[in-house]
């Protein structure tokens, strides 16, 4: 039986040619998209490094300005600047910080949002300061009342700095972007096949691609007084 099915084997050499070109065309491109995963996932996990970074700066900026949101954009944006970078050197960060900036300030990328202290932890343990203005102590914690106010906080507890920063970080391995992209502020897709695109590059000439949000927290203790109540959710 073996031998007549060597027989046929040489006597239909085509067929088994056709047949490993089907089983190669169906393999190669699924073995191709594992691939340029794979790649796009590396990616992902170094913004998601980057940006816990990021995030620690952008919290670190606001714990020594009141919780100011200038200077956390401020710390974003050089927390995020290796993703930007192009070129080593001075010249190579100072494009990466022009990019970053733009795309953050102008294309509105990576938000930051304020979690604690609230307006209402604001309120119960506010102090009118030095220079006559209220504001929310950070002197002496260690020594003050650790009675709870009506927000469920102590005035240690409403020291502490909780942010959240979400980043829509562009996807740039072709065909990958279109699976993996999510939807943000960017993006609503309605379907697989829904033909929006993150087209910035006619704006600002930075981005030209699909977007998926990244989310980091980063908590730190405040080293200034806080001001204003209006920066508190």
């Amino acid at each position: 039986m073996n031998l007549t099915i060597q027989r046929r084997a040489v006597a239909h050499p085509r067929r088994l040619l056709g047949q490993s070109l089907v089983e190669f065309l169906i393999v190669v491109p699924v073995f191709l998209f594992l691939v340029l995963a794979i790649f796009q996932m590396v990616l992902v996990y170094r913004a998601k490094t980057t940006l816990d970074y990021a995030a620690l700066e952008a919290a670190r900026m606001g714990a020594v300005k009141g919780a100011e949101m200038g200077a956390m954009k401020r710390g974003l944006i050089r927390g995020l600047m290796p993703l930007y970078a192009t070129s080593p050197g001075t010249g190579g960060a100072a494009t990466a910080w022009g990019r970053a900036k733009a795309d953050i300030d102008l294309g509105r990328a990576a938000t930051i949002e304020i979690i604690s202290p609230t307006r209402r932890a604001w309120n119960d343990h506010k102090e009118r300061q030095y220079d006559r203005r209220y504001a929310l102590p950070n002197d002496s914690l260690a020594f003050r009342d650790r009675r709870v106010g009506s927000s469920g906080m102590n005035v240690q507890d409403a020291n502490i700095l909780k942010i959240k920063v979400t980043y829509h970080y562009p996807l740039i391995v072709p065909f990958v972007d279109r699976v993996l992209r999510g939807d943000s502020d960017y993006v609503k897709p309605s379907g697989f096949i829904d033909p929006a695109k993150v087209d910035m590059s006619n704006r600002f000439g930075i981005w030209s691609h699909y977007r998926i949000p990244i989310e980091s927290y980063a908590i730190v203790r405040m080293q200034t007084p806080i001001y204003d109540q209006n920066r508190l959710p």
